[in-house]
């Protein structure tokens, strides 16, 4: 005999399952990313005048606060958090080219100056100075667990902001965008698994 109730639809199991898993992972990467800002804070180099024309047009309140640090390797926490959140987010895990913290960028040696990779970074920003650092994290987390990386809306709007930044039609950019930030990993959501 049934309870009377239906079932919740495959949707919204998949997001109560990501927001448990967003509410558990969150405090962790919230300690991890604070560590990180505080680093690229001090090591870091501030915005070029350029870079800080953007961070105002993407609509960030304190571009002066920004600071990009670049490394060979981006920092991750531990491998077993990122290869959960992986396995629920249909990503493939690559090696990332960029990660913001905050007020702190990592880059990528070689992407030091590259205007499409920093302006998508500088949106995450302005998402941290809007949402807050812990309600951001959370968000991000439990969207890419529930919608997939690609299509979370944190990471539609980063790629909605540095387009539009850019002078381009968003829709123009979004799979150049895409493929360069993950190395061409990225989930195709018409098939529903990883593809390039």
């Amino acid at each position: 005999m049934g309870s009377g109730r239906a079932p919740l639809p495959p949707g919204r199991v998949r997001w109560v399952a990501a927001q448990i898993v967003a509410s558990f992972f969150t405090p962790l990467v919230h300690r991890w990313l604070l560590r990180q800002e505080a680093f690229i804070s001090r090591q870091g180099r501030p915005l070029t005048a350029a870079e800080t024309n953007s961070a105002r047009r993407i609509g960030l309140n304190d571009p002066a606060r920004v600071r990009i640090q670049t490394v060979d390797r981006i920092p991750q926490p531990g491998g077993w958090l990122l290869k959960v959140i992986a396995r629920f987010s249909r990503v493939a895990l690559a090696d990332p080219v960029a990660l913001t913290a905050g007020h702190g960028i990592y880059l990528k040696a070689e992407l030091e100056n590259d205007p499409v990779v920093i302006r998508h970074e500088l949106a995450h920003v302005g998402q941290y100075e809007r949402l807050g650092r812990r309600a951001f994290l959370q968000q991000y987390i439990r969207d890419c667990l529930a919608a997939g990386y690609t299509a979370s809306p944190l990471e539609v709007e980063a790629r909605r902001l540095s387009a539009v930044d850019a002078g381009r039609h968003p829709s123009l950019d979004q799979k150049f965008d895409r493929d360069r930030l993950h190395d061409g990993q990225v989930v195709d959501l018409d098939r529903g698994g990883p593809g390039a």
